[in-house]
């Protein structure tokens, strides 16, 4: 009954600070799916800031993920395989819309196939750690491609031309909020493209981030698996405002990124368990300016453990009076 698939995709207008993304988690023993759109302009430190947001819980499952259209007003059409698609929005009270196109740069990349993984076996994707989540434990793929389209906020329509990653996972998952994991997109258009998938740890109160669970370096239409990277951020009140980023891939070759925030906000939406505290960030590389998402995935029971005022090394040092 736990068996879950999910569809995700954001997407960005960078020089307006507009930052979005649509998703789909669908439990079809259940019959039932969960929807959540969210649209937000520059930093949003709290969720009264966001501009525009649509989670809808208990709508019916589609019977099939290559096309779909669900009650809330999202559709997701593949078009010859998993890396092409057309997605449409229409909030059903008229404050957002989006016609997006989404176009893959490569053939998805699988995490569990040691070809296209070198890290498969010396880290088991989220077998044991319970902060990667059993979505990457089980099956899943992430695309990076360009997305063209157009997106309607209000009245006011934009053009949107970015390149992002999508993914898509699949297998039982049960929901518990103990997760501390990173989502991590840099994109430079077809030139290069980077993805990382990075646990995260607290230490009394202060977000650090362990070695890199898997990844892949996509440079000019050619993967590459990613075998080590270093992850610093700068944030405030949790949400990401500033990073550094080194990538290292299986050739050898060495990346390096420095990441600057021009839109994001906490999306409590998406799952009752957890939030993520996404942001849009502009990269500089190589003389170059790109963007991505940086998405810090927190369970709440995770937070709860590491930063309410019940947190044991709160307890420690206040002597057990919270």
């Amino acid at each position: 009954m736990s068996w879950t698939e999910t569809t995700f995709l954001p997407f960005a207008v960078p020089e307006e600070g507009i930052f979005g993304n649509c998703y789909v988690l669908a439990r079809p023993n259940l019959g039932v799916c969960l929807s959540s759109v969210i649209v937000s302009r520059g930093i949003c430190l709290h969720t009264y800031e966001i501009d525009f947001t649509d989670p809808q819980m208990h709508l019916k499952c589609p019977e099939k993920f290559s096309d779909f259209t669900l009650e809330n007003g999202l559709s997701v059409k593949a078009l010859g395989g998993p890396q092409n698609y057309d997605l449409r929005y229409e909030n059903q009270l008229g404050a957002c819309s989006f016609d997006l196109k989404f176009r893959g740069l490569h053939r998805p990349f699988d995490p569990h196939d040691p070809a296209e993984n070198p890290m498969v076996f010396e880290r088991a994707t989220g077998a044991e750690d319970a902060r990667i989540g059993r979505e990457w434990a089980n099956g899943h793929f992430e695309c990076k491609g360009h997305i063209t389209g157009s997106l309607t906020l209000y009245g006011e329509t934009y053009q949107v031309d970015c390149y992002e990653g999508m993914d898509h996972s699949w297998g039982p998952r049960k929901e518990l909020g103990t997760r501390a994991v990173t989502w991590i997109s840099i994109n430079f258009g077809e030139e290069l493209a980077i993805h990382l998938a990075v646990p995260m740890r607290i230490e009394k109160g202060t977000v650090l981030y362990d070695p890199v669970q898997f990844g892949f370096v996509c440079e000019n239409g050619e993967v590459h698996g990613v075998v080590s990277a270093e992850v610093q951020a700068n944030r405030v009140h949790l949400q990401p405002v500033g990073n550094r980023i080194t990538v290292t891939d299986i050739r050898g070759k060495s990346f390096e990124f420095l990441g600057t925030a021009v839109g994001g906000h906490p999306w409590h939406s998406f799952n009752p368990c957890h939030v993520c505290y996404q942001t849009t960030m502009r990269y500089t590389w190589n003389g170059c300016i790109g963007f991505g998402e940086f998405g810090d995935i927190f369970g709440l029971d995770y937070l709860a453990r590491h930063m309410s005022r019940s947190a044991p090394w709160r307890r420690v040092q206040t002597g057990g009076i919270v």
